[in-house]
């Protein structure tokens, strides 16, 4: 396989990986006319489904696919047993019912057990080879359930032969298959194997379960929005209702607004303590009513000095009093 289309399978099985759950070792389910096209061109199933899926793969074939297969062969054997005896001269009829060469034995592709029922619930037993794997393929619907592959089977099928494509009620198992959801397709072309890309009905479905989860987180926003150009006591209430759902149930989603400055950047108030002086009975009360004065300040010595220099001599310094000279 070449490196482009091998990334490319990658890719499309992590694409189902991730959408619809699928793990390795994947489930395959192979029909008879992928078992006859990869015999006829000697490809080893194990080794190419691995390559091509990029992962370890188990078998199976259904209990229908096994049933039109030997049915086939019976048929074909008896043909020849028809036209005659060999012509080593062994008996006629000898071999008829024998195992073909193109089913694996069952150590390496076992039997997938399969029970089909119709819409009344009576078992149909064994039915075309289509319907049985269509019917695997979307998880045995009933009634009004909608088409799942809950067991995440991968199908390998092939173009089936001209003859049994003209034949009557012929049903194109590709084309049914893209209808599921989540359902990976392999199938053989010109000694090939070659993987799907990912069916429209596929995406549409991951499309929609995204839209859905989309829409469940936008639901529970709603709830907790507070609305414009509403009263204040609307708005209490709204607030005392935010208030008990943050205390009952798990806080929403979403950035949360800071409410006021950052404590740490704010100064910090200064708080003065005013001391009762010794004169003032009244205590704090009192200087809360009669608020002092502002003290003035006071001169340095030489402002004192500059004054008793300007003041006259019969004038004490400082108090303006008129000191009488001795005789």
């Amino acid at each position: 396989m070449r490196a482009r289309r091998s990334k490319k399978y990658r890719k499309i099985m992590s694409a189902y990986g991730l959408s619809f759950s699928f793990r390795a070792p994947y489930q395959v389910l192979l029909d008879s006319a992928f078992l006859k096209t990869t015999y006829s061109f000697h490809m080893p199933l194990q080794k190419y489904l691995e390559n091509t899926l990029h992962g370890p793969c188990n078998l199976f074939v259904t209990k229908c696919t096994l049933a039109k297969i030997m049915d086939a062969q019976k048929a074909r054997n008896r043909n020849k047993r028809e036209e005659g005896a060999r012509e080593d001269g062994q008996k006629r009829g000898e071999g008829a019912g024998l195992r073909p060469d193109f089913l694996p034995p069952p150590t390496e592709v076992p039997l997938r057990h399969c029970r089909h029922k119709s819409d009344e619930g009576e078992d149909l037993g064994i039915v075309s080879e289509a319907r049985c794997l269509l019917d695997l393929l979307a998880g045995q619907p009933h009634g009004n359930e909608h088409a799942k592959n809950k067991q995440h089977y991968i199908l390998a099928t092939a173009d089936a032969d001209e003859r049994e494509q003209r034949s009557k009620g012929f049903i194109d198992m590709r084309e049914r298959a893209r209808m599921i959801p989540g359902v990976p397709i392999v199938y053989v072309k010109r000694s090939v194997m070659i993987l799907e890309e990912m069916s429209g009905v596929s995406e549409r479905a991951i499309r929609k379960v995204e839209r859905d989860k989309f829409g469940e987180g936008l639901l529970g926003l709603a709830d907790r929005k507070r609305k414009r150009g509403m009263d204040e006591d609307d708005e209490d209430g709204n607030d005392d209702l935010l208030g008990n759902e943050q205390q009952n149930g798990p806080k929403a989603r979403g950035m949360s607004r800071a409410k006021g400055p950052n404590p740490l950047s704010v100064k910090k108030k200064k708080v003065k303590v005013s001391q009762p002086s010794e004169g003032n009975e009244g205590g704090p009360a009192l200087e809360e009513a009669n608020p002092r004065k502002k003290p003035t300040r006071r001169a340095g010595k030489r402002g004192a000095a500059r004054r008793e220099a300007r003041e006259p001599e019969g004038v004490l310094a400082g108090t303006g009093a008129i000191v009488e000279s001795e005789a």
